[in-house]
């Protein structure tokens, strides 16, 4: 059952799309019109901005993560998960996720800053995983910087486990043996991959 804030807000949202010939009962539905619903976007990122209601914010990050949102949905995405909070976790973690599937080297300087800021708690790591995509130099030293944040520190191994192979730039191999021992499994698993890397490079 929707909240009444969430309701109050989505209505000229959801009133706007039936007019245009799409009519869902949540704002969420909308990215099942994909491409459709691209006159919709100026609405959608106003909203994202304007909107209290975070049950909204959830489903406009989930809408504009679609590719045909991409040129004008990214800058307005990382300005709203700047301000978001961590509680509930879905709303922060959300726009990360959409953020991820957006992210291009347009964000990199936006990017580097959002995964070093701690406060951001555990979404980082999904923006983590998004840096590790981008093709730059400086993805890459911040990636190694972030080897050593107890919060993310596994996640930037998994994103160079995927940037080095991919771009044949290489790191000491003693940032990567303490990995070895982690107690995740994957953990371990992607520093194993990472160093047989690293020696077909070397």
């Amino acid at each position: 059952m929707p909240s009444q804030a969430y309701s109050a807000a989505a209505k000229p949202l959801l009133d706007a799309a039936a007019a245009r010939g799409m009519k869902v009962m949540r704002v969420v539905e909308l990215r099942r019109w994909g491409a459709r619903a691209e006159p919709l976007l100026a609405e959608l990122i106003a909203a994202l901005d304007q909107t209290d209601s975070l049950e909204l914010v959830e489903e406009l990050a989930s809408v504009l993560s679609g590719s045909w949102a991409r040129e004008a949905a990214l800058k307005p995405l990382i300005t709203r998960f700047r301000s978001a909070p961590n509680s509930p976790p879905s709303v922060k973690a959300a726009l990360a996720q959409a953020i991820e599937a957006q992210v291009d080297e347009r964000a990199i300087d936006a990017l580097v800053e959002l995964v070093r800021e701690r406060r951001h708690g555990n979404a980082r790591a999904v923006l983590v995983n998004a840096l590790g995509r981008l093709d730059h130099p400086l993805a890459l030293d911040t990636l190694v910087v972030l080897l050593a944040d107890p919060g993310v520190g596994g996640h930037a191994l998994s994103a160079l486990a995927n940037f080095v192979p991919r771009t044949r730039e290489t790191i000491e191999r003693a940032l990567v043996k303490p990995f070895l021992a982690d107690g995740r499994a994957w953990v371990r698993r992607d520093a194993k991959e990472l160093l047989n890397v690293l020696d077909q490079l070397a």
